[in-house]
C-alpha cells in the first residue's frame, strides 16, 4: 500500500466531487478521503471595492480631477503643436 499523502486544501465541488488544489502522486484507483470543513474564507477583495477605496482616498485628500474643458483645451493645444 502507498504511503499517506496529506493535501491541505481542496474544494467540494458537488456532494460527490472533491477538486484538489495540487495533484496527488499516487497510482490511479480507489482511495480513502477524509473531508473536514474549513472556516469560511474572507470575501475576496474585488476590483470594484478597490476602485471605491481609491475614490474615497482621493476625496479625503482633496484631490480635484480636471474638468472636461481643461482636458479638451490641453488636447487642442497638443493638436495645434503638431501643425507647427
Amino acid at each position: 500500500m502507498a504511503s499517506e499523502i496529506h493535501i491541505q486544501i481542496g474544494t467540494l465541488a458537488t456532494p460527490q466531487t472533491v477538486v484538489l488544489d495540487y495533484p496527488v502522486m499516487l497510482p490511479l484507483g480507489r482511495v480513502r478521503v477524509v473531508v473536514e470543513p474549513l472556516p469560511a474564507a474572507p470575501p475576496e477583495h474585488t476590483w470594484l471595492r478597490t476602485l471605491a477605496e481609491i475614490r474615497e482616498a482621493l476625496q479625503k485628500s482633496g484631490y480635484q480631477s480636471r474638468a472636461k474643458e481643461e482636458i479638451d483645451a490641453q488636447m487642442q493645444a497638443e493638436r495645434e503643436s503638431w501643425e507647427r
